[in-house]
């Protein structure tokens, strides 16, 4: 039977479900602490009222909640603020898939179209990216891109990145979110696009 992990206020309905969906979920465990959260919420990376989730070492990256949402902290590295552009927050409607089951190169490719479309191409849309990708699951139900064409659109957006999962995560209140409650509770284990 999974083990749930409880609200620290004292519900007596569980707060995280995990989804045993990767093989070894131990190694991904909460590794965004006070004084790294103390920060972010100072950032203005996300909307003013934001409530984070203390840390927690229990929690783990596939574990879902109907309270909490989970973001892994490489997007922001490439300068994204949340809420996501609407052509980002599209992707994410369309293929029905959790913010944390896309790896880095998906990242990448995302915010270079973004840019793109808001440089040069206002129409492109979501929907125009099956020309140039096909979405792929790498295992442990986590997704990129794989080209169509033997010269990917968009170079030098796969690179190794060891730590990525387990690098810092941490939970949102859904509540405290522009549409937080609209977005995915479960991973899904087959995308679509």
């Amino acid at each position: 039977m999974a083990r749930q992990t409880r609200s620290s206020s004292g519900d007596s309905a569980p707060t995280f479900t995990p989804q045993n969906l990767l093989q070894y979920s131990e190694k991904e465990c909460c590794t965004f602490d006070g004084a790294y959260l103390s920060a972010l919420q100072t950032s203005g990376i996300f909307p003013e009222g934001t409530i984070f989730r203390p840390y927690d070492r229990e929690l783990r990256s596939d574990m879902s909640s109907t309270e909490w949402l989970y973001f892994n902290a490489f997007p922001f590295t490439l300068g994204l603020r949340f809420p996501f552009s609407d052509f980002i927050t599209n992707f994410f409607r369309m293929t029905s898939l959790s913010f944390s089951q896309i790896m880095p190169m998906l990242w990448r490719v995302l915010v270079v179209l973004d840019r793109i479309k808001n440089i040069h191409i206002s129409e492109l849309s979501i929907i125009d990216l099956p020309i140039a990708y096909w979405l792929r699951s790498h295992g442990s139900s986590r997704f990129l891109f794989y080209s169509t064409s033997p010269d990917p659109l968009i170079f030098r957006a796969t690179r190794k990145e060891e730590e990525w999962k387990s690098e810092f995560f941490f939970f949102v209140k859904r509540s405290s979110i522009p549409s937080g409650a609209d977005y995915l509770v479960k991973w899904l284990t087959r995308g679509r696009i």
